[in-house]
């Protein structure tokens, strides 16, 4: 081998000998670098996954977050008309002041709620589209449990168990679906009100077809507001109205139902058999006279007149039954005068037997009076025009042997009277002990009569705020004590207890709301063709196809990366 050969071959084994590590170091690094570029790759990824676990789990917990705040605190933006499913700013007060614990129970499922009450204002209204104020009830409703975590709402199903305790627990508020308790306290010290239909829904009267002999009703507004917080209000009170009851110059005690009415209805009673009444304590505030049959003495009247009217204060009431049995009372019928109600001897009798118990012509229907009727120096002054909210549940009453009563010029200016409750047109003035085949009566002796008259003497005090005091007649005791004062489908126990309320001072909460009026029935009308089309082809389309063309971007630019 030459000296060039040996050379070459001494080159090649240094090349070699240098390269080799050299290239072993290359791969070296490079598989090192690989694994650093994995790693930051996995490092980076699992950041990501990490992110959006976190992103994902905020998210839920938020969901839940605003689901359980949302049962406690008030979350929701009323967009609607006028705010029509909010509640108002003085009502938020109220509510947020209450400190004791209140339940409202609503018999009735929450979800079928607006479905059932349409059902009942059909029924028993006539009411075809009550738009959507059953929904808005349920709405305002249940956001007074977010300003103020005492007030319980409570929905019982009307086929549920617990409905049947509800009846049971309130038997003389005689409970129905869509009904509403609101109680506060427990045993004897609990107070309840109930609201029914006609509490909560403003009624109007649609004429349109009239002159074909039928009309309509229509829900013009909801009074859920006034009533439900006037309940509340009521139910927290602790002022609790005292009646005494005086049957001294009764022969008959009748009064067992109208106590046991009145106490279930948080009413302190006195029954007092006094039989002269010297005077009359102000403590009570109320009296009732109950189916007299001897007279009173000028005195007893004095000491009667003494507490109506209350130093010049007013604010206490009267309540009488009238009983047809008894001769006739000359002392206590000229006090009655003296308020504008005339009470006549004799015994009403009624000549249509469509509206009298089969073969007892005594026993006849008694109908809420027209207050629209009244006269018009009346209805011109706000606080001497009859109030008929008393009359809001009322139907009809049912009662036997009935004094006529009726309307009569008062000796005070500031008395004003009005007739509540009227018999038909159909009735006439038979002698006490008439039988009932008497007839011996002729067209004109027929003309309708008072049953319930309202008297009341109104005045102002040093704030210029109207003071009361009432005087109630009632023609006959079976208002309140007998079977027919029992029958669920007659008006006589609810009537007695809100002109009792009434006399007694006990339906002014002092809270009054606008009622809640839908002017726009749903957002559906206020939604066109073309703006459905722009929020489909938005939410549908164009929202959908940006985030996969940004995750297609942002898939790319990584790959790239």
């Amino acid at each position: 081998m030459d000296n060039n050969s040996k050379n070459l071959n001494t080159q090649e084994a240094v090349s070699e000998a240098v390269n080799k590590p050299v290239k072993a170091m290359k791969k070296q690094v490079k598989s090192k670098g690989k694994a650093i570029r994995n790693q930051f790759a996995f490092k980076k990824g699992g950041y990501s996954v990490a992110i959006i676990a976190l992103v994902l789990a905020a998210l839920i917990l938020l969901n839940w977050l605003v689901a359980v705040l949302g049962d406690r605190f008030h979350l929701e933006f009323d967009m609607s008309p006028d705010s029509v499913n909010s509640i108002s700013k003085e009502n938020i007060e109220f509510i947020e002041g209450v400190k004791k614990d209140v339940s409202v129970t609503v018999c009735a499922a929450e979800d079928s709620y607006p479905d059932y009450m349409a059902s009942y204002a059909q029924s028993y209204y006539g009411i075809s589209d009550a738009g959507d104020y059953f929904e808005q009830t349920v709405n305002l409703i249940n956001k007074y449990k977010s300003y103020n975590k005492k007030i319980k709402i409570n929905y019982v199903d009307p086929q549920s168990s617990e409905f049947t305790a509800v009846t049971q627990k309130y038997p003389n508020a005689e409970v129905t679906y869509g009904d509403i308790i609101v109680s506060c306290g427990e045993g004897e010290k609990e107070r309840y009100k109930k609201l029914g239909f006609s509490d909560i829904y403003a009624l109007s009267t649609d004429d349109t077809y009239a002159a074909y002999g039928y009309s309509t009703s229509n829900i013009s507004g909801n009074n859920i507001e006034t009533a439900l917080t006037g309940a509340i209000a009521y139910c927290i009170s602790s002022k609790s109205s005292k009646i005494a009851i005086y049957t001294g110059h009764s022969a008959t005690d009748y009064s067992s139902g109208y106590v046991e009415l009145l106490k279930a209805n948080n009413f302190e009673v006195e029954v007092l058999s006094d039989k002269v009444i010297t005077s009359v304590p102000n403590e009570y505030d109320a009296i009732v006279i109950m189916a007299p049959t001897g007279d009173f003495i000028d005195s007893e009247i004095d000491a009667v007149s003494t507490f109506l009217e209350n130093g010049g204060k007013l604010s206490k009431g009267l309540m009488y039954f009238a009983d047809s049995t008894c001769p006739s009372l000359p002392v206590l019928e000229s006090f009655l005068s003296q308020w504008g109600i005339n009470v006549q001897n004799g015994l009403l009798f009624e000549t249509n037997s469509n509206n009298t118990i089969k073969d007892d012509p005594m026993t006849m229907g008694i109908y809420p009076a027209d207050s629209s009727e009244e006269e018009t120096d009346q209805t011109k002054d706000k606080d001497a025009a009859f109030d008929d909210s008393i009359l809001k549940e009322i139907s009809f009453c049912l009662t036997g042997f009935n004094v006529p009563l009726s309307v009569g010029k008062p000796d005070d200016a500031q008395i004003k009277v009005h007739p509540v409750m009227n018999t038909l047109e159909s009735a006439v003035v038979a002698p006490v002990g008439a039988s009932a085949d008497w007839n011996e009566y002729g067209d004109a002796d027929k003309k309708q009569y008072q049953s319930v008259i309202e008297a009341k003497k109104y005045d102002y005090n040093s704030e210029n705020k109207t003071i009361t005091s009432y005087v109630y007649a009632f023609g006959s005791i079976e208002y309140i004590q007998s079977e027919w004062a029992e029958n669920s489908r007659v008006s006589n126990k609810n009537l007695v207890l809100a002109c009792t309320e009434r006399v007694a001072g006990t339906t002014d909460s002092g809270i009054s709301f606008i009622s809640k009026t839908i002017t726009n029935e749903s957002y559906a009308e206020s939604v066109t063709e073309s703006s459905i089309r722009i929020i489909r082809i938005i939410f549908v389309g164009l929202i959908p196809v940006a985030m996969i063309v940004i995750g297609i971007f942002v898939y790319i630019k990584r790959r790239n990366a």
